[in-house]
């Protein structure tokens, strides 16, 4: 079958894979999607031996996270799966870019199993594993704050520049945290989703963290945020502990691998 290559998805391709997606979630419900800004763009062709139109059989997606370094996501037609298509878009890919490297977001679950598979026989090594945590708005945990001098004032200032939305906690003007917010609208509410949040090094297990959590959350309800979503390292139990103190809960884990 003939392989693709493309960037951006025209309207007649997005449509097509969209379909596609659709179609594998149906057959294999799964909690991940194919979202549609990926960078490049692997299709694979499956010409009918009539005079139909060509159907779309698999593609794989890339997404650029870094130099040399893919985010990937695939899915082949249910009817077409262990034919050998994610290994051939695979083999392309890396034809095309042979000084990068592939990694693939897998959640765990049964769902999940013939992906787990089909990147074992690939060779595929485990990378890391990272958390989706979730938080309703009318669900963030009030926590008394920790004690310290009324002299020195706490302040919090959440402000957009360029584009990018951020949010700063500063306790007698010194940085104590700050994380990137990016906020989506949604007609049933918006939802924010956390980016780095950092504390000084030489200010974490002070618990500066939690004050600039606990105030910044209802700063963002006040705004019309109902949800507020973040991703975080399965090794960083510091900052999986500092989220769950302010009210996440982990909704989903992905295990990533690299090809």
């Amino acid at each position: 079958m003939p392989i693709i290559i493309q960037s951006p998805l025209s309207p007649q391709r997005l449509k097509q894979v969209q379909d596609l997606t659709a179609q594998c979630l149906t057959a294999f419900p799964a909690p991940l999607s194919c979202p549609e800004d990926g960078d490049i763009y692997f299709l694979m062709e499956e010409v009918p031996k009539t005079n139909q139109e060509p159907v779309l059989a698999a593609f794989l997606a890339l997404y650029i996270l870094e130099d040399k370094l893919f985010e990937c996501s695939a899915f082949t037609r249910p009817d077409r799966r262990q034919k050998g298509l994610f290994s051939a878009l695979l083999e392309a890919a890396e034809a095309a870019y042979p000084n990068h490297q592939f990694s693939f977001p897998v959640p765990e679950g049964e769902a999940c199993l013939p992906a787990l598979s089909a990147l074992d026989s690939l060779g595929a090594e485990f990378w890391y594993r990272e958390h989706l945590m979730a938080l309703d708005a009318e669900h963030i945990l009030s926590s008394a704050f920790p004690s310290f001098p009324a002299a020195a004032p706490f302040s919090l200032q959440i402000a957009e520049k360029d584009g990018i939305k951020t949010a700063k906690a500063f306790y007698n003007q010194i940085l104590t945290a700050s994380c990137s917010l990016d906020i989506a609208q949604f007609s049933e509410g918006n939802i924010c989703c956390l980016h780095q949040v950092l504390v000084p090094e030489e200010l974490r297990g002070k618990g500066w963290g939690t004050r600039f959590l606990l105030s910044l959350l209802p700063a963002l309800t006040e705004q019309g945020i109902c949800r507020f979503l973040l991703q975080v390292s399965g090794e960083n139990l510091p900052a999986i502990a500092l989220y769950k103190k302010a009210g996440f809960q982990i909704t989903e884990t992905l295990s990533y691998y690299l090809y």
